[in-house]
């Protein structure tokens, strides 16, 4: 599966996470840039257009919930699928993350080849 042309955005305040879900991505010949925050998410978006956005949904100073409302707000942004990602897994959570607007969401720790597989078809179906 060829993904070179993909650039992903992820945004994660833990370092061992941002780890990981790099090393998947990058795997698969992705392209990635990350943030710690929300805020950070924000300020890249004006520069660049990533395919998608991998979201944790519990972050300092502006987290998931907040910063999908800013970027589903925004012209610009509103069309960016966005993943939720989180440690904190319920039905409730997951459920209230698809009803908020993310396009899906995983629980930690993640499955690195399930995890591909469902956003290659989300993304292209």
């Amino acid at each position: 599966m060829d993904l070179s042309d993909w650039v992903v955005l992820v945004v994660e305040d833990e370092h061992d996470s941002v780890q990981v879900i790099s090393e998947i991505l990058t795997h698969y010949g992705i392209e990635v840039y990350t943030a710690r925050n929300g805020y950070e998410c924000l300020e890249m978006l004006q520069e660049f257009e990533p395919t998608f956005i991998v979201m944790d949904l519990a972050m300092p100073e502006l987290d998931g919930w907040q910063t999908l409302m800013e970027i589903r707000a925004n012209p610009d942004t509103a069309h960016i699928p966005v993943v939720a990602v989180t440690a904190y897994h319920s039905a409730n959570v997951a459920q209230d993350a698809l009803h908020a607007g993310f396009n899906a969401y995983f629980p930690k720790p993640l499955h690195p080849t399930q995890f591909v597989e469902d956003i290659v078809d989300l993304i292209a179906p």
